[in-house]
Formats: structure tokens, sequence, C-alpha cells
């Protein structure tokens, strides 16, 4: 305890407004250069981003329109050949032979010769590359039979791996190289070039060639007439994919990544610096990107050569020869240029590194600076903090002494005027803290006052069940001593109560007393009073007669009814908590003796209840007994014997369910009941035991329904509704049931055209012994034993009227799995 009281007297001294100071310069100081060196970096990055972008986009379009000037040419060159006049001549003359054969003999002709080819036949092979044409394809490709003025490019020459000539049929009629194969009729080069004799030029993609060994691509151009009307035969020259294309790709080089690469629209590499002939782009999602029908750049994901960083790569389509090609494969070529991010970003990364070592730089010189201008403010303050503390403890003497020149000066200035002022104040408190101890005292004696002339009984309890109060009420009331010693005792040390009472008190108090109901109680105490419901024991109560069983214990042969309530407390206490309880003894006994008067009431009405039910099935059994005496038919004498039966165990069923055996047998025998059968049975009675010739009787019954239900009551609680509408229009008019099966459950009405009931009395109808009939007709008891038997089994009945307008009634019951057949 001690401890606690030194360390709330001498706290510990709080030292951080100087670092405060500092780390606010270096925040105000490097935040906006952090931000200008963070907006910089991305400025720079995206401007770099942007003329590196259109830089590659017109590398790419500068190189797509070589290397498209480069093929063109080479279409060019070839296309001499096609139009030499030998060729055509012999070709000619060929495709004439082949219209004298037959289909079956060209077949046989045609295998036979591959055979030979394939065989490596001396005199076959050299009869195809040793002819004329074969003679003349070799000046072509050696560049000894041309133009002069359009030389055959040496690259051309190097890169030719095939040259030959195929007639009509697709068969090889001359050829400079023999490692190709000798029928092509079904291959798609040669389908697209010949085009149904039609003729086109035809580019194939790139693919590995097995017997050449290596890459290529193929030029495949239509050889036509003299007319140039119709195919005469197929020129193809198979040229080496890299050795072609190197040449003007790999040497464009920038830096030390940056190259360009040309590529198919699968992704095909035809030529790189950096990836192999054949080889595809290494991510298939950057395909779509590189490869539209225009010229552009994008920012990659990946940079195709198997990195993942994001790249920039401009790219732009060949735009003469992918429309061959597109034509052609459905594919069009397209130059492909790319470098390297880390290459490409690293001046601004460099400058960013320069840039952020100045700014660190430029930190710790605002921190040294902030740690001077600092310590020039917080050495002050702290003159004025232990200042503020003697003044605190009234021990300051001597005036605050700062020299600054500031707004710190003049709050010296004040404190030293407000310490003048507290002197000044503390002389004069003494007597008011005096005065204001007296009115406190007198006002708790007056409450004292008040307290002792109430009439009840009041006790005022702290938290812990200790009573802090009791008026002379309640220790007249508990047989105390008045000036006895009662503070601190406990409630139930004074309160004796048996020990059940003792426990709902207890859980009450906890209920209350635990932050209005925080604490969880036991189910017992679910009857109590909630803590919202707690009044001023001095305002005006209700009759405390009643109150519920709950609310009342027992003490010294007497009743009393008591009710708990809070009590607002002084500030820093807890609310405190009242019991105020009244002797309702006198009241307890005269409200016994009434209920037992009322019992005996009671069994008046239940006499003349009996006589009501027993009266309609007793006329039953009369009817169907003079029935029996004139009827001679001994099967209709059994059927009124059988009736005779049920009226009789109706009555018995009556007779237990008045004098309240539960534990009758009707009672215990629950069966599936078909509800239009006991509607059906109820009629039948009542026209024994009415007269309802004039009556109109319509059923209308949907589909048959059934409850499990007791069938005795079922039929008591028809048979008194059915009886009140027959007798609400004096058997002349008109009787409808109905029964509906729905969602909400079955559904059951009767209806009658009598005069109805007054608005006014609908509200009673289900009261016992009311009643509309005249005197003598009825007890006013049937609709309230048909609906205690209806709710019985979860059902529900209503009463629909208007004066002169007949009456509905309507009856729902639940519908379960079994209810419906």
């Amino acid at each position: 305890m001690n401890t606690t009281h030194h360390q709330k007297s001498t706290p510990q001294v709080k030292r951080g407004l100087k670092r405060k100071l500092i780390v606010s310069m270096i925040l105000v100081g490097s935040l906006p250069l952090i931000i200008g060196l963070v907006m910089a970096f991305l400025q720079g990055t995206k401007e770099i981003r942007e003329v590196s972008g259109t830089s590659f986009k017109a590398l790419a379009s500068e190189t797509a329109s070589k290397i498209d000037l480069i093929l063109s040419e080479e279409l060019a060159y070839t296309s001499q050949i096609t139009t030499d006049v030998a060729i055509i001549r012999a070709l000619k003359t060929h495709r004439d032979q082949l219209l004298d054969y037959r289909d079956d003999a060209l077949e046989v002709l045609t295998t036979r010769e591959e055979k030979s080819w394939t065989d490596h036949d001396p005199d076959f092979i050299k009869q195809l590359t040793k002819n004329t044409l074969a003679l003349l394809l070799q000046q072509y490709s050696d560049g000894s039979y041309v133009d002069p003025r359009h030389p055959i490019p040496i690259v051309t020459r190097s890169a030719t791996r095939g040259l030959f000539i195929t007639d009509i049929a697709g068969r090889i009629i001359a050829t400079i190289n023999t490692n190709v194969s000798y029928t092509h009729a079904q291959e798609l080069w040669w389908k697209g070039a010949f085009k149904n004799g039609v003729g086109q030029p035809y580019i194939e993609n790139v693919k590995f060639n097995e017997k050449i060994e290596a890459y290529t691509f193929t030029l495949s151009l239509p050889i036509m007439d003299s007319i140039r009307d119709q195919v005469v035969g197929v020129l193809h020259r198979i040229y080496d994919a890299k050795e072609f294309f190197a040449p003007s790709i790999e040497s464009i080089r920038f830096g030390t990544t940056g190259h360009v690469m040309l590529i198919d629209g699968s992704g095909k590499v035809l030529s790189c610096p950096v990836l192999p002939t054949g080889t595809s782009l290494s991510d298939p999602n950057l395909i779509p990107l590189v490869t539209p029908l225009h010229k552009g750049w994008t920012a990659a994901p990946s940079d195709g050569h198997g990195g993942l960083d994001s790249s920039i790569i401009g790219f732009a389509p060949l735009p003469t020869i992918s429309r061959i090609t597109q034509s052609s494969t459905g594919m069009g070529w397209h130059m492909f240029v790319w470098q390297s991010s880390e290459e490409l970003f690293a001046p601004i990364e460099h400058l960013f590194t320069w840039i952020s070592v100045f700014g660190l730089l430029s930190v710790a010189l605002l921190a040294t600076l902030g740690a001077i201008a600092a310590g020039r403010i917080v050495t002050p303050v702290r003159q004025l903090q232990e200042a503020a503390k003697l003044i605190g403890r009234g021990q300051w003497q001597e005036p605050i002494n700062i020299q600054t020149h500031d707004e710190l000066e003049e709050l010296a200035d004040e404190m030293n005027r407000m310490n003048q002022q507290l002197a000044s104040t503390f002389a004069g408190l003494e007597s008011e803290v005096e005065q204001k101890a007296q009115e406190v005292q007198y006002l708790q004696e007056s409450t004292s006052q008040i307290l002792d002339s109430i009439p009840d009984p009041v006790i005022m309890l702290n938290h812990n069940q200790e009573i802090r109060y009791m008026n002379r009420a309640s220790k007249d009331a508990l047989l105390l001593k008045t000036n006895g010693h009662i503070e601190g005792t406990s409630l139930f040390h004074v309160l004796k109560t048996d020990p059940s009472t003792t426990k709902r008190l207890t859980e009450e108090f906890q209920l209350i007393g635990g932050d209005f109901g925080k604490n969880e109680t036991s189910n017992s105490a679910s009857h109590t009073t909630s803590p919202q419901q707690f009044k001023d024991p001095l305002e005006q109560q209700s009759d405390w007669s009643t109150g519920s069983d709950g609310q009342e214990f027992h003490l010294n042969n007497q009743t009393f009814r008591y009710e708990w309530f809070t009590v607002k407390a002084r500030p820093g206490h807890d609310t405190g908590i009242g019991l105020v309880f009244r002797d309702m003894t006198k009241e307890s006994r005269l409200q016994d003796r009434l209920i037992k008067e009322e019992k005996l009431a009671s069994l008046g009405v239940l006499s003349a209840g009996i006589g009501h039910e027993l009266n309609n099935p007793l006329v039953g059994v009369i009817g169907l007994g003079e029935a029996i005496q004139q009827e001679d038919n001994p099967s209709q004498m059994k059927e009124y014997a059988g009736n005779i039966v049920q009226h009789g165990r109706r009555m018995a069923s009556i007779i237990k369910d008045f004098s309240g055996l539960a534990a009758s047998q009707w009672n215990d025998q629950l069966t599936q009941v078909n509800i239009q059968e006991q509607l059906d049975y109820v009629l039948q009675a009542i026209q024994q035991t009415h007269d309802t010739s004039s009556l109109n009787i319509i059923t209308h019954y949907d589909f048959p329904s059934s409850l499990h239900v007791n069938p005795q009551e079922l039929n008591q609680a028809f048979t008194h509704v059915v009886t009140n509408a027959v007798q609400a229009m004096d058997e002349n008019g008109t009787l409808t049931l109905n029964t509906t099966l729905t969602n909400d459950g079955i559904h059951i009405t009767i209806s009658d055209t009598g005069p109805g009931i007054p608005r006014t009395q609908l509200s009673k109808i289900f009261d016992p012994f009311f009643t509309t009939k005249q005197q003598g007709i009825g007890a006013g008891l049937g609709l309230t034993i048909a609906r205690r038997i209806i709710q019985k089994y979860g059902g529900r009945i209503q009463i629909l009227s208007h004066e002169h307008e007949g009456t509905t009634c309507q009856i729902t019951f639940p519908c379960n799995e079994t209810d419906s057949s």
C-alpha cells in the first residue's frame, strides 16, 4: 500500500519532446525528398518505356521492310525461272504426254518411277538431274544464267538447299539435288502453288527437314503455259532459314542484349542472334501481343527468351511477304525487337541510387540541425515543467525567469501570475469546504428521516450483500433492535428466510449487482425483474397484490411482496442496491378465500355444461330407440343400434372430459381419422335429431384428408358447430360444408344462411355460457368446448358473421406428413 502511494507521488519523468521535435524535422525534410525521388523514378521509368518502345517500334518496322524487300527480290529472281521459254515448252510437252495416260496406268508409272528414285537407280537419277531442264536449273542456281542487270545475291546461292520442278502430277521432272522426295502431289505446298491449275505463290513456314538436316523454309511458284492460262508445273526452292536470314538480322545489335528476331505467327523463330532457329517463344501468352497485323510496341509480362521480367518489345509484320504467308499458311511473319529490362532501365536506376545517397546525407544534416533547434526549445520547456510541479504542491516561491523573447517567455509570465492567483484563492477555500461538508451532513440526515417515515421496509446494500442502511420499518419487520449496530452485516444474516427463498433472492441480487445482468444466472432466476424495471421506492406503486409468486417471500408467518431498485452513487463509488417489501399477509388470505368461492361457483357451471353436452346425444338415443320400435328391417335396426352405441360412447366421453379424468380410455386412443367421414357422420346424426326436411345441405370435399386425433373429441367439436348452424337457421335454409388442403394446412368451412351475429357480440362468442339463442335452447358452452378441442390438436377456429347475412365458421388444422392421403 505504501509502495503504491510512493509511485503515485513521484511519477516517472517523461523525456520525449526533444526526440519528437527531431523526428518531426526529419520527416518534414525527408518526406518531400522521398516523394520527389519516387515520382522522379516513376516518371523517368515511364518516359524511358515510352521512348524505348517508340524506338523499338521504328527499328522493327525498318528491319521488317528490309527483310520484306530481300524476300520480294528473291521472289522476283525465282520467278524468272518460271518464265523461261524452254522450261515452259518442256513442261507443256510433258503435260500433253500425261494426258494420254489413263489414271490407273499413270499410277503404275508413278509407283515404278518412285521406286527407282528411292532405290537410287543411276540411270533414272541421271535422267532427272542431267536433263536439259536440270542443267538449266543448275545454271540459274549457280548464277551463270541470269540477267546481268539483276544478279542473284550470294546469300541466295549459299542458302539454297534444293531446287526442282514438278509436272502437273506432282512428280519431279528436273532437280539439282537428290535428297528430296519424288512425288509431291499430296503435300500442302504443292497443292497451294498448283491451286487446281490456277496457280499462286506459296511460302511455307520454317520446319525441320530431316533429309537436309536443317530448319528450312520453301518458296513454291506455279509455272504457267505460254498464254498464262493454266499451270503446267510447279517450281519448288528450299532455303536454309538461318543462313538466308542471318546476314540481315544477326548483324543488328544494340547495347549488350538488344537485338532483332524474325518469327512466324505461331511464335516459331526463323532467325535470332540468341535463340536457335525453329524454337518457339518461351511464353505462349506473349505471342498474340507481338504478332498483330500492325506495327507497334508493348510492355510484355516476359521477354520471350525464358526470362519472367517485364520487357519492352517492338514488333512489325513483313508488309508484302506476310500477305503471301497469310494466304499460304494462315500466319504472317513478324519482326521482334527486344532488350533486357536491366540494361534498358540501368541509367534511371543509377541516377536513383546517386540521388538516394545525397538524400541520406540531407537527412543526416536535418537530424543534426533538428537536435540543435530542439535543444533550444526543450530546455525552457523543462524549466516550465519543474515550476508547474512545484506550483501543484504549493512550494513555488521564486518567479520563473526565461529570456527567450518568444511564446515560451510569455508562458512563463502567465505561470507567475497564475501562482499569485492560486495563493490568494487557497486562502478562502477551506471555509467553503467546511460549509459544503455541513450541507452534505444535513442532506444525509434529512434523507434518513424521510426513509424512516416510509411505512414499507427499505434496506440499502452494497455489492457484497452487506447492509449499508435500514429504515425503522425494516427493523420492526425483522424484529431488530432500533439502536443496534447493523451496518456491514450480511443481508441474509438478518433476513432469515427458508433456503429456497434465500437462493432465489441471492440469484436476483447477483443479476442486479453484476453490472446490470452481465453475469449469467441460473434458469431459476428467469422470473426476476430486469434491471430496466427497477423503480424509485418512494414512487407511487401499483397494486402489490398483482405481483407474481416469484416476487414474495414468507417470514415469521407473514407474507411479504418485494421489489429491487438501484440507487445512484457518488462519483467513484459503486451503484447501491435497495430492497423494499410490504406485508401482504391479509391480502393473501383474502385472495385465497376468493379463489375457493370461485371454485365452488365453477361447480355449478360444470353441472350446467354436462347437462348441455349430454342433451344432444341423449335426444339422438331416444329418437333412434323410437325408430327401432317402429322398424321391421333387421339391417336398419342394426344400423340404428350402432348409432345408439356411438351416442352412448359420446356421452361417456363428455362425462369423463368434464370430470377432468385425464386417464380416460378415449383420450389415449389417437388414431388417423378421416375428416370427410366425420363430417358425414355428424350430418347423419343431425338429420336424426333435427327436422332437416327444409334444409338444403351442400358438401364439397376436395380430396380425402385425415388427422391423428381422438375421433370422439373431433366428432364432438364438429357436432357443436353444425348444431349451432342448424339451430341458427331454425331448421330452414342452406348449410354448406367445404374442405380444402393447402400448404397452410387442412381448412374446414361450415356456413349457414341464418340471421348472423351482431358485430358487438362477435368478441364474446367463445365465452362460456354466452349465447344468442332463446331461453332453454342452449347453455352457451358448445363453441367454447369446440374451440378447446380444436386447439388441443393445434388447430384454430374463427367465426365470421354479419348481421342478416349468415355465419361462417372456419376451422384450420396444421398439415402433418400423415394428414392427407
